[in-house]
């Protein structure tokens, strides 16, 4: 178990695993297609997929025995809930997207830590498709309305960006596991596995992750896309071009399509394929969480001009990220910061004063020294010479 979780520290930091997680919504900063990357199927994706291999390699037989799985599985839990409960305040169109990437991850460590690494793996696949289509989607909105990102500032997209719009409606079924898409197959795979795993506390928190990504992602769609036009860069946002909207279409049919079996033969290094049957505490909860969370939505967004939950009791420590990011910047940094100044006076003192600078004086001090035994006084050579005879026979006469 020590050495699985010490591995494991590994995988938290690079899929950004609660505690190690405040660094991915900022990641989604650079240029649209690199989030897309990054958060599909790139860097992120790397501590999951090593994860899955490192189970796989050790075997199932052998964790079931120990309990580092189990620690695992709830690491993964409570990044998905907790990441999924910042997205449904957030404004940022991307940062939306960025903590509904540490969400999913945090489905597919815990599905890892159920000693399903398949299912994980399953989920990795699907959500590269959708995930990279909804960052491309969000790139194109963004594109359109001269680079706004808040979605408060959008609005009226549904008319002047149809295709844009019906590809990011795709998107978002998809990873609200809307029956018929990829989501829905591998999103309710996991959720067997937490109910086959008797781990009920996970299971519902898995179910309570499904209901909220439904409900914010489907704020965002209706923000976005529904309504009227809520800025002057909304109202003459248009449709982008051709080479902009074939990548989103292509991505559109693999967020439904990716999921079906006639790819398991492509694939199959990465997971078997398997029959889809209905498991009924999974197939309720996950058929449940789409319903509410899309009835909550749309009626909360559904017609609005401003948030109706902005700043309001809990709501706004969901929108201040649990504070999670001051912690660090105030705890952490003071002690990174103290830390730091230790080591600057170690170093500056033992490091460069005593060992570095220190031998340096001394052997310059010895060359001065012997410098100025190399007078060129024959006399002087004399005398050393004679005092050298004298300890030699000192030496072999007394000592020896």
């Amino acid at each position: 178990s020590a050495a699985i979780l010490l591995i494991f520290m590994g995988a938290m930091g690079k899929s950004a695993q609660a505690p190690l997680h405040v660094w991915l919504p900022d990641a989604m900063e650079g240029p649209t297609p690199v989030s897309a990357l990054i958060h599909a199927a790139t860097m992120v994706a790397a501590g999951v997929f090593m994860m899955v291999r490192f189970f796989s390699a050790v075997g199932i037989e052998t964790l079931d025995s120990i309990w580092g799985p189990d620690v695992i599985a709830w690491i993964g839990a409570i990044t998905s809930l907790l990441a999924a409960l910042m997205a449904t305040q957030q404004d940022d169109i991307k940062k939306i997207l960025a903590y509904s990437t540490l969400s999913q991850l945090g489905y597919m460590v815990m599905a890892v830590g159920l000693l399903d690494p398949e299912a994980g793996m399953f989920h990795l696949f699907t959500h590269a498709w959708f995930k990279a289509l909804l960052f491309l989607g969000s790139g194109a909105v963004i594109f359109a309305c001269h680079h706004e990102q808040n979605i408060w500032k959008m609005g009226g997209l549904k008319k002047t960006m149809p295709v844009t719009f019906l590809t990011f409606g795709i998107g978002t079924i998809a990873l609200c596991g809307v029956p018929g898409t990829s989501g829905f197959f591998s999103k309710e795979h996991i959720l067997e596995s937490a109910a086959h795993s008797g781990q009920w506390a996970l299971f519902g928190i898995a179910a309570l992750v499904a209901c909220l990504t439904t409900f914010y992602m489907f704020r965002l769609f209706f923000v976005a896309f529904l309504g009227n036009p809520r800025s002057d860069s909304a109202q003459h946002a248009k449709e982008v071009g051709p080479l902009m909207s074939a990548p989103l279409i292509a991505l559109a049919l693999m967020a439904i399509f990716s999921g079906y079996q006639f790819l398991g033969g492509n694939i199959s290094p990465l997971y078997k394929p398997f029959e889809f049957h209905p498991d009924a505490p999974a197939f309720i909860a996950s058929i449940s969480a789409v319903v509410i969370g899309l009835f909550l939505a749309w009626k909360l967004y559904g017609n609005t001009e401003k948030d109706p939950l902005e700043n309001r009791g809990v709501f706004k420590h969901f929108r201040n990220k649990f504070y999670i990011d001051e912690a660090y910047a105030k705890v952490v940094r003071y002690g990174q910061d103290t830390l730091a100044a230790f080591i600057h006076f170690f170093d500056e003192l033992v490091i460069n004063g005593f060992l570095v600078d220190g031998f340096s004086r001394a052997a310059g001090g010895f060359g001065r020294i012997f410098g100025r035994l190399q007078s060129g006084n024959l006399q002087g050579y004399a005398v050393l010479f004679g005092i050298g005879v004298l300890l030699v026979i000192y030496l072999t006469v007394f000592v020896s």
